[in-house]
């Protein structure tokens, strides 16, 4: 089971990710926050899998390709900004737990074979770190988000993942369908 207390992570990831100006406004705040409260800076992104076991990466690719061949696109829509004592989970935006969303998810768990311990909560995160209670309640009364926050996903993403955020390297993109 992942600690939600360590600052590394494992394996591979398959994220989400917003485009366009989206991208670009939610990756300001997460690297304002993280400059202002000693964060760190990181992708926007939801997660779709998590920490999956590393195995040779040519396999891991063709696995994603294969999910994302039987996938539609669909919309994720982040909503309301919670904290929680959690390093990964410090400061997010909750997002609306789809259909697609968790459609997707059980099938990229049979395509990679593995269960993840952890119950699959889709978020999108705006500050990782170790900040205190008061200091995020502040951080959500001076957030300044995008009036939308929703956003297409016509893609996926394949992340590796060792190690603290600054460590990951996305290996591709693939498109839905």
């Amino acid at each position: 089971m992942f600690d939600p207390s360590d600052r590394k992570t494992s394996g591979y990831h398959v994220f989400l990710l917003p485009q366009g100006k989206l991208f670009d406004d939610l990756k300001h705040i997460i690297d304002t926050l993280a400059e202002k409260y000693d964060g760190v800076r990181f992708d926007p992104h939801v997660t779709l899998l998590a920490r999956i076991p590393v195995e040779a990466e040519n396999e891991l690719v063709a696995k994603t390709k294969k999910l994302a061949a039987m996938m539609k696109p669909f919309v994720v829509e982040p909503r309301m900004v919670e904290a929680q004592d959690e390093y990964y989970r410090a400061l997010y935006a909750k997002a609306e737990f789809s259909d697609e969303l968790k459609t997707y998810h059980e099938k990229g768990l049979d395509i990679f074979g593995y269960r993840d311990t952890n119950v699959y909560f889709p978020h999108l995160s705006l500050y990782y770190g170790d900040a205190s209670r008061s200091i995020k309640e502040g951080m959500i009364s001076s957030l300044s988000l995008p009036a939308q926050m929703s956003f297409a996903v016509d893609k996926i993403y394949l992340y590796r993942t060792p190690g603290e955020p600054r460590d990951w390297v996305r290996i591709g993109e693939y498109s839905i369908g």
